[in-house]
């Protein structure tokens, strides 16, 4: 009795897991679709933001929910790993990576930096604490000028160098988290489990690009102030 609860309980994990990794994955696309505004210049980036911002229950209720499913996610991950090395203390003396990825067998190791540049990022773009002196400017129609952040932080080469690892990291760690998420809720019909699989990389790649493609546009001067 005492483990098929435990079975349960890590059924129950893994299900959430792969749930809040589900809407993590999906709140990083629209974050990037949203980003890409930046090519229609500041007007409707800075419009979008702020149309963000004047509804303030919704954004606030937003970014609450997403945190809540980002601790949840970090928080049932670790306690995964954490039983998954008690069920198996000794290590393997060989260890043999037939099929199992890259991207799979670095998830703790990903999902650890993804962590650290997503604070990174919040507190440099968000906050403003990469460089003060453009937080608080506003355009001409009086919105907060965040399209003057982006092409700030862009045109310098360290934050472009960070923020590229970054989408490598994140890149690596969508392509297993995909696809594992589709498996671990059953979604592998036989018919269409090729499509699963690739599901993750497609999404990964999908994601990583648009956002290389706002940060390369910025440095490389095809969009401008």
């Amino acid at each position: 009795m005492r483990r098929s609860n435990q079975f349960q309980t890590s059924l129950s994990s893994k299900v959430a897991v792969a749930l809040s990794g589900l809407g993590l994955a999906g709140f990083v696309s629209f974050h990037m679709l949203g980003n890409l505004q930046v090519f229609e210049g500041p007007a409707a980036l800075n419009g979008y933001a702020a149309f963000l911002r004047e509804m303030p229950i919704v954004l606030w209720s937003a970014r609450l929910g997403l945190l809540t499913v980002a601790v949840a996610h970090i928080a049932l991950g670790i306690r995964l790993a954490l039983q998954n090395r008690r069920a198996r203390p000794v290590a393997y003396a060989v260890r043999e990576y037939r099929v199992a990825s890259m991207a799979s067998r670095t998830m703790a190791l990903t999902g650890s930096l993804l962590l650290l540049f997503i604070v990174f990022h919040i507190l440099h773009l968000t906050v403003g604490l990469g460089d003060p002196s453009v937080h608080d400017q506003l355009d001409e129609r009086g919105h907060r000028d965040v399209y003057g952040k982006v092409i700030q932080a862009f045109h310098n080469p360290f934050y472009v160098a960070l923020y590229c690892a970054g989408q490598l990291v994140l890149g690596m760690h969508l392509s297993h988290a995909v696809s594992g998420s589709l498996q671990t809720l059953g979604v592998e019909h036989a018919a269409l489990i090729r499509l699963f699989r690739a599901a993750g990389p497609a999404v990964a790649l999908f994601v990583v690009m648009g956002n290389l493609a706002i940060i390369f546009a910025v440095f490389l001067g095809l969009v401008r102030p």
